[in-house]
């Protein structure tokens, strides 16, 4: 399932890769024909206050990112797979791969180096992730987004 964002909404398209999501972020509501995946059709969050022909447009009222994932968060429930979660490149929305230590030595501070064995990185963009201390934080907001959202 593609959720797609207006650009208006490009904080909340980084909350979406978190958690797994794909989310591409548009200018614009034209769109249809570039996400045409055979599929299911996507959704498009939009803060636009016109009346959008598309069936599957949602309206975002929020400004804050949280009310906002609160407003889509019966859309979005069904489609966060846990093992997904923190898979995608929340700066470009490609899935990440696993990355060998040694070849983001150059890429990450020295402490974060030699405290961490396992890396991700995008192959678009080549931002390195790995399971930092916010991590922990993250994985039980996310916990409590599927389970009381199933």
């Amino acid at each position: 399932m593609i959720f797609i964002c207006d650009i208006m909404l490009g904080r909340l398209s980084r909350y979406l890769r978190m958690l797994g999501l794909d989310a591409p972020c548009v200018k614009g509501p034209v769109f249809s024909e570039i996400f045409e995946c055979g599929g299911e059709p996507p959704y498009f969050f939009t803060k636009r206050q016109k009346c959008l022909t598309y069936e599957r447009t949602v309206r975002i009222r929020s400004d804050r990112v949280m009310e906002q994932l609160e407003e889509i968060l019966p859309i979005i429930a069904p489609h966060v797979i846990p093992d997904a979660v923190m898979s995608r490149c929340i700066e470009c929305n490609v899935p990440l791969v696993a990355a060998a230590r040694e070849d983001v030595e150059h890429h990450v501070p020295e402490y974060i180096y030699h405290h961490y064995a396992e890396f991700k990185q995008c192959p678009s963009c080549k931002k390195v992730y790995w399971g930092g201390s916010h991590t922990g934080k993250m994985k039980k907001w996310i916990e409590d987004i599927i389970t009381n959202h199933r």
